[in-house]
């Protein structure tokens, strides 16, 4: 059982990391709506995805030193109330120019807040604890992405697309209120705010950025399966759109799943050796899928896929909790080059797949199995020499 403390601190939490595929997953079933309410192409509509993705890039480089700076709790509620400010600005969007505009705005709010959910367990957890409540967040903060799009069609079918946004207000403001109730400002030193120092401590740290890089490689495996899914599902295997949200969601669960099991198994296993082995194991799981893609039926390759997904709750928190582990002054700006590298980089592996498709599973595969293998080729080279805990 998880303490009533440490419950609340990982709801609380998973509810803060949630705004992001809260943001992003909800309002996808209104995009059509939404260009035939612009009188605009949906392309341009979709737009707004990317420029989410790269607004709350950049509320991760700015709010993280901030925060390591003045402390967690201002910069938390001024995201949040950047967010759901913006969010109601939304509804009053005339044009897709002003739309961008506001969602722009709520993309920095979003950055804001969620560059300091890992910043916050580093300070009140360390070492395994901070793996094992990490664990426990993802898990929580996993149902979001399997709900929004659920959500959002509920809301469309009882009214119209402005109320997702009112609904992503509401729910920052309420996030706002619980976050503020539970958690106090930490006695910190103020000091000025450094980020181009921070980042330069960061990435000039070299046994940290193996960990960063190793685990970047490996979940930009999961963007590429996440950009390509419908493709997957919907145009090779010939799956209904139904069908297709039950196995993309039961993909979700498994990490879901695997999330809880590292919680547990890191009370006596160290962080490196879970993060070791889930790796390894994607690795070669990779290489199966790989292998198996040309003659493999749904039936061989779903399971594949799921237990590829699922190997990340072995590795994105044990990895966040080692890398932080070396910046116990920063842990901010730290997670904010982990999460501006991760979108980024997934982004990129989503965008190669996609340039290179050519009607079968093959670069889908390629890719897929190419960052996995190098992901886990650099953590041994890199971390030969590595003693848990030395530094």
């Amino acid at each position: 059982m998880i303490p009533s403390n440490e419950r609340r601190i990982v709801l609380i939490l998973a509810s803060l990391a949630a705004i992001t595929p809260l943001a992003i997953d909800m309002y996808l079933p209104a995009l059509p709506r939404m260009a035939e309410q612009f009188a605009t192409p949906i392309s341009e509509v979709q737009f707004s995805l990317s420029l989410y993705f790269f607004g709350m890039a950049l509320g991760q480089l700015i709010g993280g030193p901030i925060s390591d700076a003045y402390g967690r709790r201002p910069v938390i509620s001024v995201g949040l109330v950047l967010f759901g400010l913006s969010s109601f600005a939304l509804i009053f969007a005339h044009s897709i120019e002003l739309f961008w505009f506001f969602r722009a705005l709520q993309s920095l709010g979003g950055g804001f807040t969620t560059v300091n959910v890992s910043a916050t367990v580093r300070d009140h957890f360390s070492g395994k604890e901070g793996a094992r409540i990490l664990s426990l967040i993802a898990s929580v903060m996993l149902i979001a992405p399997l709900i929004a799009p659920m959500l959002g069609s509920l809301v469309l079918s009882v009214s119209v697309w402005e109320s997702i946004f009112v609904f992503l207000a509401l729910y920052a403001f309420g996030a706002l209120w619980l976050y503020r109730k539970a958690f106090q400002t930490l006695p910190l030193e103020k000091t000025k705010v450094t980020p181009f120092k921070n980042y330069v401590e960061v990435l000039s740290h070299p046994q940290a950025m193996i960990f960063v890089v190793a685990m970047i490689l490996c979940t930009s495996g999961m963007y590429t399966f996440i950009t390509t899914s419908s493709f997957i599902y919907m145009e090779h295997f010939k799956v209904s759109p139904f069908v297709f949200s039950l196995c993309f969601g039961s993909n979700v669960l498994m990490m879901m799943l695997f999330g809880r099991l590292n919680a547990k198994l890191v009370k006596t296993i160290e962080p490196f050796v879970l993060l070791r082995f889930g790796m390894l194991a994607q690795a070669l799981l990779g290489v199966l899928f790989f292998a198996l893609h040309v003659k493999g039926t749904l039936y061989v390759l779903f399971p594949l896929i799921g237990l590829y997904i699922g190997m990340l709750g072995f590795v994105f928190s044990n990895a966040v909790s080692l890398v932080l582990e070396f910046f116990p002054r920063i842990s901010a700006s730290a997670n904010a080059i982990i999460g501006v590298l991760q979108y980024s980089v997934g982004a990129l592996m989503g965008f190669i797949a996609s340039s290179f498709h050519d009607g079968t599973l093959f670069p889908i595969t390629g890719v897929m199995m190419t960052v996995s293998v190098s992901g886990v080729i650099l953590l041994l080279l890199g971390t030969r020499h590595y003693t848990p805990h030395s530094h």
